[in-house]
This record gives structure tokens, C-alpha cells and sequence, in this order.
């Protein structure tokens, strides 16, 4: 059967999504290409690499807004940046859009950076925690999953409830800021090496290790959204994990299947 557009038909727009990459290195494509391809299959997308044309677009209040801005490394996270990253923010809090933190953010940041980038981000407890491959769980009463409406996490093509993943940690965000946390339940430490955070003087503490956040979801100011996801290999799930930040339902993300 021939496809024919319907040129009367209303078409809903798709949102505009922008991939920050102020530090490109062509080595790295592999790895964001993951969560590029399907992207684009729901997003408008757009790249810059260059601060110069970041500020030029932040800047221009007549275009429509972009709904996610996608960090693929750590260049804003770096001091002599932060005024951009600043300029970045007051984009965030104005029109409401979230950025994600992904890609190489995780491999390349310095905490000490990082701790900084969140202070001025309005999230001073965010800072950088454990670094190691854990079973990760779905918090599904965090802020973004409990109400969600871009994605049904009933879903057997959407967010996965739990799965493993070598990541980055944030330690210090809130429990309704949690997307993801590691699975404290495991006893062989072998197993889950989220285990060996468990067991304290007293025995094992699972609340010390769910404090800690393999995926985060914070406010920056009452509309914008900041997001965390610490995977270093962008894995299957953690894509579906980025497209659902970005307002979009990963279920219908044929690729990233």
C-alpha cells in the first residue's frame, strides 16, 4: 500500500533539542551516536561546538525554545566556563527546559568542578559520589517518573525498573530527585559492589547506599530541570534513560530498542 502525505492533516512539532559539545572529540561519536540516532527520530536536533554560537542561540528570544539541551562532555562544568554555564541557567529557569548531563560528563569531569557547577546551579548538596558497575533500581516515586507524561513506565519498551550499569554517582541529592539508585539488597559484594557500602560498623546500612544516585533530576529555579546521568558507557537502558529527560518516550524510539 503506497504512503501518501496528508497534507491536511495537523502534525504536532517536534520538540528541538540542542547537543552541547564544547569539547568534541571525534572518538567519542560512538558512544553519543546511541542516543543521537534514536533522538532523532522524535526530536528536532541540532549541534554546536562552539561557546560563541551557545551564546548566540541562548540569546535569541524570538526562535522557538529548545526543550533539552544535551551536555556530551565536561566543558561547562570547567571554572572558566561557568559564566557561560550561568548564561545557560537563565535560559533554563526562563523557558523551562531541562539539560542532561551525559555522554563523556561522567569520564571527564573533576569533582571538584563538578561540586562548583552545582552550587551555582542551586543544587550545593549534588557532589560527586561512588564510581563503579552496581544494579541500579527505578525510584519510581522521584519527581519526573512519578507524574510522568512523556513515557509509561509500565512499559516494556520504555525505562527499565532495574539494570546494570558502570556509573558515576551523585551522593547528597534528595530522594525525590532519585531516578535511579543501586540495589543495596545483593550480599555477595561480588556481585554488587554497592554491597560494600552497605556493610558499616554496625552491619549493613542499604540506606547509605540508596542515598547515593546513578541517575538525578533536580529544579534549577521553578521551570528548568537539570538532569544526571552518570552511565560511562551509555548503555541501552541509560538511553532510553536520556530520551525520557528530554521529554521524550523512548517506547517510541524504534533504534534505541
Amino acid at each position: 500500500m503506497p504512503v501518501i502525505v496528508d497534507l491536511d492533516a495537523e502534525v504536532a512539532p517536534k520538540p528541538r533539542i540542542l547537543v552541547v559539545s564544547l569539547e568534541y572529540q571525534e572518538c567519542y561519536d560512538e558512544s553519543v551516536n546511541r542516543f543521537l540516532t534514536p533522538m532523532t527520530e522524535l526530536a528536532t536536533v541540532q549541534r554546536v561546538k562552539k561557546a560563541a554560537t551557545l551564546t548566540r542561540l541562548l540569546s535569541n528570544e524570538s526562535s522557538e525554545p529548545y526543550s533539552a539541551l544535551v551536555l556530551t562532555d565536561a566543558a561547562l562544568t570547567l571554572p572558566e566556563n561557568l559564566p557561560l554555564w550561568e548564561h545557560v541557567l537563565s535560559y533554563l529557569r526562563r523557558t523551562g527546559a531541562t539539560a542532561v548531563l551525559t555522554g563523556q560528563v561522567a569520564c571527564l569531569v573533576i569533582p571538584d568542578d563538578l561540586e562548583e557547577f552545582f552550587r551555582v546551579s542551586g543544587l550545593p548538596d549534588w557532589k560527586a559520589g561512588m564510581y563503579q558497575r552496581n544494579i541500579v533500581v527505578m525510584n519510581e516515586q522521584a519527581d519526573g517518573i512519578r507524574d510522568a507524561t512523556h513515557f509509561d513506565i509500565g512499559n516494556k519498551d520504555g525505562l527499565k525498573a532495574a539494570y546494570s550499569v558502570k556509573s558515576l554517582c551523585l551522593s547528597g541529592v534528595k530522594s525525590e530527585h532519585r531516578w535511579y539508585v543501586p540495589d543495596a539488597n545483593q550480599e555477595d559484594p561480588n556481585l554488587n559492589s554497592a554491597a560494600i557500602l552497605a556493610r558499616g560498623p554496625q552491619g549493613r546500612d542499604p540506606e547509605r547506599v540508596r542515598q547515593q544516585a546513578a541517575v538525578a533530576y533536580g529544579p534549577v529555579g521553578e521551570k528548568g530541570r537539570i538532569g544526571w546521568v552518570g552511565d560511562i558507557n551509555t548503555e541501552d537502558p541509560s538511553v532510553k534513560v536520556i530520551l525520557a529527560m528530554c521529554g521524550l518516550d523512548p517506547a517510541k524510539a524504534m533504534s534505541s530498542r
